[in-house]
């Protein structure tokens, strides 16, 4: 009994050590770099157009965000730095007339968090039209049907069509 069941473990093991051998050369679409996506296109130059379209997309949509979420926490700091200056010298004039001055609202976290949340938005739903999954179903399908969905076809331009590799 326990060498059938020594046996049934070493087996286990041996398996499953084939298996994963046979799968290292294969990648998961996410994984996936920009270079690896255009080897897999070499001899497409559309399916390589469509390559380099998704991650300009990909890589728009990301620094968009970015500007929008940095430039609302830049305004959002200047503001909280300008309504601080105004209270500190309305401390200051309070303390000198015997006033006590009024509390402000400050707006600047405000416009900081949605400066922040808006740059967030952009880029994920920029990202999220342009997957690395939705780029590999394109090119999986394309040897069957020699199209591209015209939805991403419509978005080509010619320097998507370069092969810079970068």
């Amino acid at each position: 009994m326990k060498l059938i069941l020594v046996f049934a473990i070493l087996s286990g093991f041996f398996l499953s050590e084939v298996q994963a051998q046979q799968r290292t050369d294969f990648k998961e679409p996410s994984q996936m770099s920009k270079y690896d996506f255009l080897t897999l296109t070499s001899k497409s130059d559309s399916l390589t157009a469509v390559v380099n379209m998704f991650f300009r997309k990909r890589k728009s949509a990301t620094t968009t965000g970015l500007i929008v979420g940095g430039s609302g926490l830049l305004i959002g700091l200047v503001v909280t730095s300008a309504n601080t200056t105004d209270q500190a010298i309305g401390l200051i004039g309070g303390v000198l007339t015997g006033q006590v001055p009024e509390e402000t609202k400050d707006p600047g976290g405000e416009i900081a968090l949605i400066g922040l949340a808006g740059g967030a938005a952009i880029t994920t739903i920029g990202r999220s039209k342009y997957t690395k999954n939705n780029l590999y179903k394109i090119i999986s399908e394309y040897p069957e049907t020699k199209k591209i969905p015209s939805k991403y076809a419509s978005k080509l331009s010619p320097r998507d069509f370069s092969f810079m590799r970068n």
